[in-house]
């Protein structure tokens, strides 16, 4: 086997003991290469019957990523021909040893399996429960990586628990970075350095440094404009709900409660809201979305106020018997401004929400300046737009709250 080069990535990889190992990294650190070298050693050694799966999102992300790393690896270690490759199912072999490659969104049937190593690459893009479903039928112990650019389930449940190792790694962590490649990251602390602009300073911190990141010009603060609770407290009243539709996009539903907090004496001192995911799926018809209302009671309580451009869909859903209206058309930033006055709570399961609510955040220009308008291209709107048609439908100033809209089957 030809000498090969490791960097500190990789020394630092091989140095984890623990069942799970979260690889934080940034630009250039080579933290991907550096686990897929880690698994190549694993696999020639002298250890027999070998499971090792290496997971991703997409296909698409699979095989620009780390298949294709991991292809040039084995040439560039001199052992490519030494293994046996099924190249449809994605599987290398060498001896009774594997290393299969599969994504989440096109291999749903291998998710289940039993292997003895997992690596999951860019794991904030997959959600907590597809990784708990994987990580659960891996004997020996997982590694996952990702780029920092927020907070995100991996350090809520993961980082800090005693069965789990936690390393963040840079560009000064590989040796033998390409001098492009660093002139490309030195460039984001440059611009950072001469504007002091938060959003190239928050490109340098993630990019360059490998430090967690916020999202810039975020809309919705967290612990400011919303915070997050275990569960819906005891004597909120259930409102209504609003209902955004997509197809090829995310359909959400978002159920709206009120909780009216009293003194001793039974005076109102203030009012909490608190929002819950109802639903959150891509490629729900009409009919899909009636069935799921259908069956959920609270949900035919009240009204679900829906996205006005989708008038056949409403109509379609009304036959069908679900308490559904067209929502009224409104300036987006009005509905915005209203939740920013009213703060409220998410709930710690509804995963794909909090997520959106992290990711909203405003356009910008090619300099990084703020246009004051929601990025659409990033399509994390599905549930804040939904939450925002039953806010506004039930606590828009205009509506009064002591005469809130029952549906009356």
């Amino acid at each position: 086997m030809p000498k090969f080069k490791y960097s500190t990535t990789f020394k630092k990889i091989a140095k984890l003991r623990k069942p799970i190992r979260v690889i934080q990294g940034g630009k250039g650190s080579s933290k991907t290469i550096s686990t897929l070298q880690y698994l190549i050693l694993l696999c020639l050694s002298k250890r027999e019957n070998l499971i090792i799966s290496v997971v991703a999102k997409s296909l698409p992300n699979l095989k620009s990523g780390a298949l294709r790393d991991f292809e040039k690896i084995l040439r560039d270690m001199g052992v490519y021909s030494q293994f046996k490759i099924n190249r449809t199912d994605r599987v290398y072999q060498y001896g009774s040893n594997i290393i299969e490659f599969f994504s989440v969104d096109g291999d749903s049937d291998r998710l289940g399996s039993r292997r003895t190593h997992l690596y999951v690459n860019e794991v904030d893009n997959i959600k907590l429960d597809t990784f708990i479903e994987i990580q659960g039928r891996t004997s020996e112990f997982t590694i996952v990586d990702f780029n920092p650019r927020k907070i995100f389930w991996i350090h809520e449940d993961f980082v800090g628990q005693d069965n789990t190792d936690f390393i963040i790694v840079n560009f000064n962590d590989n040796e033998y970075i390409p001098e492009g490649e660093l002139e490309a990251i030195m460039f984001y602390k440059k611009r950072a350095d001469e504007t002091g602009s938060p959003y190239w300073i928050n490109k340098w911190r993630v990019l360059g440094l490998g430090e967690t990141g916020v999202i810039d010009g975020v809309i919705f603060e967290e612990g400011k404009d919303w915070h997050i609770v275990d569960i819906v407290p005891e004597g909120a009243r259930y409102l209504g709900a609003g209902l955004d539709f997509g197809f090829t996009h995310v359909s959400a539903i978002m159920k709206l409660y009120e909780l009216v907090i009293y003194d001793d004496n039974g005076n109102e001192l203030k009012r909490e809201y608190y929002l819950k995911q109802a639903l959150f799926r891509a490629g729900m018809t009409a009919q899909r979305i009636a069935e799921h209302i259908l069956s959920d009671s609270e949900l035919m309580s009240s009204i679900i106020t829906c996205d006005s451009s989708r008038p056949e869909m409403i109509r379609e859903m009304r036959g069908l018997g679900c308490p559904v209206v067209s929502h009224k058309k409104r300036e987006v930033m009005e509905g915005i401004d209203l939740m920013h006055t009213l703060g409220f709570f998410l709930i710690a399961g509804d995963e794909e929400t909090i997520d959106e609510f992290r990711s909203y955040a405003y356009a910008k220009d090619r300099t990084g300046k703020s246009l004051g308008v929601p990025d659409k291209r990033s399509d994390v709107d599905n549930s804040i737009d939904a939450a925002r048609y039953v806010i506004e439908y039930f606590l828009a100033k205009s509506r009064n709250r002591k005469n809130i809209l029952k549906w009356i089957a």
